[in-house]
């Protein structure tokens, strides 16, 4: 039998159950708060912009919309936290597009190497037509909801073997790649041999000498303490990869369509502040990786235009894949901002 105290206690806990219940469905805006969640540190550009969203939805909706950022992968992986935004458990993420090429091939087109020239060329692609018709195909596939395009940045080449100027100085060696066939593809064309290794075991491959080299972009080079294990850096630029901020269609469904607008409008604005940050962060970075020991080497734009012939029969694979019609649109896209 429950002691009399117990009892109203009881009562009280459920009276105010009951009147929080009622609150809560009296005003939505009282619900718990959105989550973001993202991978890398909370000093990362990412880090930097997430926060930087969430206080622009803040002030632009007057507090009814509060967001709390979670970093260094605490709600999980980046494949683990896109399947929990699709199924609506977590409301937004940040991750990089390889990860979405399972569910739209067409985000390969930030996958095929030596593709774009520089920032222009990439955010024209991002910002235009084809940047749409990416998450107009995310959303109708698995109701995701995509809001911006932020920066990852170019990815180079490492290793511990010689300075790499041409495509000659790159046969050979022992390279790891992302386990994917079109990264696969391109670093055997290019003369190496590519091992599909997971990120969490490239530290110590290129340690205990399984492979010899590996490639991504400053940020991840710096961070993961590659210089203590490489000695020379190509400022090769192959490949560029963004980072998308993508929101549940169950939590952004829920929006008023002015709410939606507002959180649009934050992720365009969180837009042009982490590419800022985030290239800017790159440029410092060089400075770093050369002072922690790096041997830089920029190959010349007639190296650069061997090893481009070197890949373009696997672009010309994977063209197909993605669907001419995107290429040829990024194409048009770039040739329209070349030499602005």
């Amino acid at each position: 039998m429950n002691h009399p105290g117990e009892e109203n206690s009881m009562k009280l806990l459920l009276l105010t159950a009951a009147f929080v219940g009622g609150l809560l469905a009296a005003t939505p805006a009282m619900a718990q708060n959105a989550r973001l969640g993202y991978v890398p540190t909370e000093d990362h550009p990412v880090g930097q912009a997430s926060r930087y969203f969430a206080k622009l939805v803040d002030e632009k909706t007057g507090g009814r919309i509060k967001i709390d950022t979670f970093g260094n992968g605490v709600l999980g992986s980046e494949p683990e936290m896109q399947a929990s935004v699709q199924a609506g458990f977590i409301d937004i993420m940040v991750g990089p597009t390889p990860n979405l090429v399972g569910v739209v091939p067409q985000f390969m087109i930030f996958d095929l190497p030596f593709f774009y020239k520089d920032f222009a060329a990439v955010d024209a692609v991002m910002d235009g037509a084809v940047g749409e018709q990416l998450f107009s195909q995310l959303k109708k596939k698995t109701g995701i909801v995509g809001l911006a395009w932020w920066d990852n940045g170019f990815r180079h080449m490492t290793n511990k073997i010689r300075p790499i100027n041409t495509v000659e100085d790159m046969a050979g060696i022992n390279i790891r790649v992302i386990p994917n066939p079109l990264f696969i593809a391109t670093w055997k064309a290019l003369g190496t041999n590519p091992t599909p290794l997971p990120w969490p075991e490239l530290y110590s491959a290129l340690e205990n000498g399984a492979v010899d080299a590996q490639e991504t972009p400053y940020a991840l080079i710096y961070t993961a303490r590659f210089y203590e294990v490489q000695k020379y850096l190509a400022k090769t630029g192959h490949v560029y990869t963004p980072f998308v901020l993508l929101a549940s269609q169950k939590w952004f469904g829920s929006l008023s369509d002015e709410d939606k607008a507002i959180v649009m409008d934050a992720a365009k604005e969180s837009a042009a502040f982490q590419r800022k940050v985030s290239r800017k962060s790159a440029e410092d970075l060089e400075q770093e990786l050369v002072a922690k020991g790096f041997k830089i080497t920029q190959p010349t734009p007639e190296a650069l235009a061997a090893m481009r012939e070197r890949v373009a029969p696997v672009v010309k694979e994977y063209s197909e894949k993605i669907g001419a019609d995107v290429v040829e649109q990024a194409r048009a896209a770039m040739a329209a901002v070349a030499g602005q």
